[in-house]
């Protein structure tokens, strides 16, 4: 996800917050100093209830991080490899490489994020109890914690794609019917429908007065429809890229400039002709990078004359590259994951080619017309 920023790590696993972070941050301190609190607790001085609010909403994304740590040791555990945590506006969730294996780890991997929240509902429901004689900010914080853990663990175990209750589901159908790409295609269905209940109850609140409430479905009903369906396309790609490898969808014939090639004949002498957009850098036979469009326009026009590709290139040692053999499958993740457009195919220490999303589309447009078999357990 473009747009965040690392703040540390935890147990080996990179965490990471979005800029949205910081305005539902600042959202949810405010409705709770302004709005929840006040309800509750009246009687406080202003700077009391920003005090609790402000700790409130930090201890919320700290049960958030919470909540997707236990998916991330889970599935370490488990020897999936959890490349970070990110905390957004919604949430947060975990970017885990690769897919489950097996039903099983599917399941396990899913549940143990809603076992979480309530687990942190329950403890904090105790202290709640435990507390209720304190001054009333220790108490209103703990019955706070106690009711967002609930309703977020709770929330979560909804059984529609992406929420970890669709996960759960599409662990259970796909352990029922054995086959993982009819899983995927139930779950995120449901979740679609989920999607589009949720935009329509939030428009009905739109109109009846409730603007916030109505913004706020219909803006978590676009995001769980368009995730959704998202889950529906990649489990089509999945399937059609299983069994082929990169060298059936990649492009042999790629362009190359030498690193001494100024950015303005990059331009001028080959983009302006070949329309292409990303050029190998080569010396003989020796890779030193690749130079794109984007990296070219990075350049200053005025200097573009007397600034080499080597200077805006991304180097050799820092590209994403593939064997002709490896899987297309591993491709399309890698393209997808890091949100490139390409990568280079190397054999023998030479690059052979280059894997776009164009090549594989391409692959997927002829194989969706032969026949395919499904991943089972």
């Amino acid at each position: 996800m473009s747009g965040t920023f690392s703040v540390g790590r935890l147990f080996g696993v990179n965490i990471r917050v979005h800029f949205s972070w910081v305005f539902i941050f600042a959202l949810i301190a405010w409705s709770l100093a302004s709005s929840w609190l006040p309800g509750r607790y009246p009687g406080w001085s202003g700077g009391q209830y920003w005090v609790v609010g402000i700790v409130g909403s930090a201890m919320l994304f700290v049960c958030v991080l919470i909540h997707e740590m236990s998916h991330s040791l889970e599935a370490i555990r488990r020897g999936l490899s959890v490349r970070s945590i990110t905390l957004f506006f919604l949430g947060g969730f975990s970017q885990i490489d690769g897919e489950s294996r097996t039903a099983s780890e599917e399941f396990w991997v899913s549940v143990v994020g809603p076992i979480a929240s309530l687990a942190l509902a329950s403890i904090f429901g105790l202290l709640y109890l435990n507390f209720r004689s304190s001054p009333g900010q220790i108490a209103a914080l703990l019955q706070y914690l106690m009711i967002v853990n609930f309703v977020v663990g709770v929330f979560n175990l909804i059984p529609a794609f992406p929420l970890d209750g669709g996960r759960v589901l599409r662990a259970l159908v796909w352990r029922a019917t054995r086959s993982e790409q009819r899983a995927t295609r139930v779950t995120s269905l449901t979740g679609s429908v989920l999607g589009f209940g949720l935009i329509a109850v939030g428009i009905f609140f739109v109109f009846t007065n409730d603007l916030i409430t109505g913004i706020w479905l219909v803006f978590i009903g676009w995001f769980i429809q368009s995730t959704a369906s998202s889950a529906r396309q990649s489990s089509a790609e999945r399937r059609i890229a299983t069994g082929r490898t990169v060298r059936e969808a990649m492009d042999e014939g790629f362009h190359a400039v030498t690193p001494g090639t100024s950015v303005q004949s990059l331009l001028e002498d080959h983009a302006a002709k070949d329309f292409q957009r990303a050029y190998l850098v080569m010396l003989g036979d020796t890779l030193h990078g690749i130079v794109t469009l984007t990296d070219a326009g990075r350049a200053p026009v005025s200097q573009r004359s007397e600034k080499w590709v080597s200077e805006v290139m991304t180097r050799a040692p820092d590209l994403v590259t593939l064997s002709p053999e490896d899987p297309l499958e591993e491709g399309l993740r890698l393209l997808a994951q890091r949100n490139i457009r390409q990568l280079v195919v190397m054999e023998s220490e030479k690059p052979v080619g280059m894997l776009t999303r164009a090549g594989v589309v391409r692959v997927m447009e002829v194989a969706q017309l032969l026949p395919t078999t499904e991943r089972s357990e």
